[in-house]
């Protein structure tokens, strides 16, 4: 179920308990409690949708194996009331579901060794923690593909949230699909300083289109920045869930998160006693995550668009062969080399032809 601050701190349902009983005892005898702290509202038609959704596919699956509280919405400075009476409430795992939490939930996963933690697109792993995302970039690198195929101005746009490292290499991966097509392509950005802020995001939309872009790329959760290519009659890339629907006649594809089977799979370990901390990072070939139906497209540009995608799911292609060139004309590594994942998930640099600053 999904409430609101207030009923959490009023203690929703019939959740308390349960935190003092071993692991075993506790999977014998009750339901696991899951808790599950999104970073935007259940309906924001991209990221914390498709959490809810994967919660609830691991409720499908489960059955009466599992119980779930969900706080949606919830601000970085609310987050450790937040965890710390969905822990009081009895939720033994909690999936803490955005960057923008994992510091706060290494420090609080500290406080409570009892709890099990999992956290979105993290970096680093705990006794009690765990870190899992998917390699969207691989997507992102389909669209800077099909992007370029489809200007004619040769200037994508790109509506970014905040520069963490994920949305850095994403906005790169872009600029590297577009350039094994055309290497005079650019990529503006604007920075909107939000995942979820449907007026904000349709502004940079706006902004980017009068800047002469014909293709938009978000890393933000609403659908505003599609329904603005729709109106001013370019294409743009949905976000987290199929947002065809949306803007029917610029819907390219949309990166589609399925989190249901992990979610599933780690209450399981800690049912059954089987948890451990993992680092999982899983790409279109997991399924953690795949591509919608490819619209608004030639039959060769699809065809070019699949070829891609599945050689990356194959291994065949990698975003991250040099070589990698920085905006200043640094080398960061030369051809016949590759970033490691450690060195994805820490970029903080962008690649010739970005036109972007770090924001302050």
């Amino acid at each position: 179920m999904s409430i609101t601050r207030r009923q959490l701190m009023q203690g929703a349902g019939a959740m308390a308990g349960a935190t003092a009983l071993g692991q075993s005892a506790f999977a014998q005898t009750n339901p696991l409690n899951v808790g599950f702290v999104l970073i935007g509202p259940v309906g924001d038609f991209g990221w914390s949708t498709m959490h809810d959704r994967g919660r609830r596919r691991m409720e499908e699956l489960l059955g009466p194996a599992v119980r779930s509280m969900q706080v949606e919405a919830v601000a970085p400075p609310d987050f450790d009331r937040v965890v710390t009476q969905l822990a009081r409430n009895g939720a033994r795992l909690i999936f803490t579901t955005s960057f923008s939490y994992f510091q706060p939930t290494v420090r609080i996963a500290q406080t409570l060794p009892n709890v099990f933690f999992e956290n979105a697109t993290g970096t680093s792993t705990l006794p009690n923690l765990s870190i899992y995302n998917a390699r969207f970039y691989e997507g992102r690198y389909v669209q800077g593909v099909i992007a370029a195929r489809k200007s004619r101005t040769k200037q994508i746009g790109y509506i970014a949230s905040f520069p963490v490292p994920e949305v850095i290499h994403a906005i790169n991966t872009v600029m590297r699909g577009a350039w094994s097509v055309d290497p005079s392509m650019k990529v503006r950005v604007v920075w909107v300083g939000a995942w979820f802020n449907p007026g904000r995001e349709a502004e940079a939309a706006r902004a980017l289109v009068d800047q002469g872009c014909d293709v938009l790329c978000q890393h933000t959760d609403s659908p505003a920045p599609l329904q603005v290519a729709e109106e001013r009659r370019v294409f743009g890339f949905g976000q987290a869930s199929d947002m065809t629907r949306f803007a029917p006649k610029a819907h390219l594809t949309s990166s589609i998160n399925n989190w249901g089977d992990y979610y599933a799979s780690r209450a399981r370990a800690v049912n059954d006693g089987t948890w451990r901390p993992g680092d999982v990072w899983g790409g279109l070939k997991s399924g953690m995550f795949s591509l919608a139906p490819f619209t608004n497209m030639t039959p060769e540009e699809v065809a070019e668009a699949t070829r891609v995608r599945d050689a990356l799911a194959a291994g065949t292609l990698h975003p991250f062969d040099g070589p990698i060139v920085r905006q200043d004309g640094t080398t960061v590594i030369p051809a016949g080399q590759r970033l490691t994942d450690e060195q994805i998930r820490g970029m903080n640099y962008f690649y010739r032809g970005i036109e972007a600053t770090m924001p302050s």
